[in-house]
């Protein structure tokens, strides 16, 4: 159920909710077209889709829903540092 005084917009059967009203609620700023990472993976946002941020993973045509409290904006992937290669002499 949406947060008292925020506008929704039905398009099409979807409630969409705008990142002004997710930044809002959530306390996450994203814009379109910021890179993001959710999930370990690497991404486009795309828009919202009430209560979610739409993200379009590298590699995928189709964005999908995730949760805003899950995507950063700007972040790398943590990778473990890999052992350094043995040297033979």
């Amino acid at each position: 159920r949406p947060a008292a005084g925020l506008n929704l917009f039905v398009i099409q059967g979807v409630i969409e909710m705008s990142f002004e009203q997710i930044r809002l609620r959530f306390g996450r700023s994203f814009h379109r077209g910021d890179r993001v990472v959710c999930e370990g993976r690497l991404g486009t946002i795309t828009g919202t889709t009430y209560p979610h941020v739409r993200v379009r993973f590298d590699g995928r045509q189709i964005s999908v829903p995730c949760d805003p409290c899950e995507v950063h904006v700007g972040a790398a992937p943590k990778i473990a540092p890999s052992a350094p290669e043995p040297q033979n002499s």
